[in-house]
């Protein structure tokens, strides 16, 4: 019996690990993608923190920003 627990508090943590590994990887992909259009990178990622899929999306739907010449 204690090695089902055992088992089962494994996988319980190892869910845990994978969601905040791809939760990061979401995060810098939102940090990238603000920066590769013109956007502010630090504003996006603290929307990401809270929506990260949401924020990734509307991301991809913005144009990027229009740079004046110099």
């Amino acid at each position: 019996m204690l090695g089902v627990i055992a088992a089962a508090t494994f996988w319980m943590w190892l869910w845990w690990i994978i969601g905040i590994v791809l939760w990061m990887v979401f995060i810098y992909f939102t940090f990238l993608l603000a920066a590769s259009k013109g956007r502010s990178p630090f504003l996006w990622v603290i929307l990401a923190l809270f929506l990260p899929l949401i924020t990734i999306i509307i991301l991809l739907i913005i144009p990027a920003k229009s740079r004046p010449p110099v």
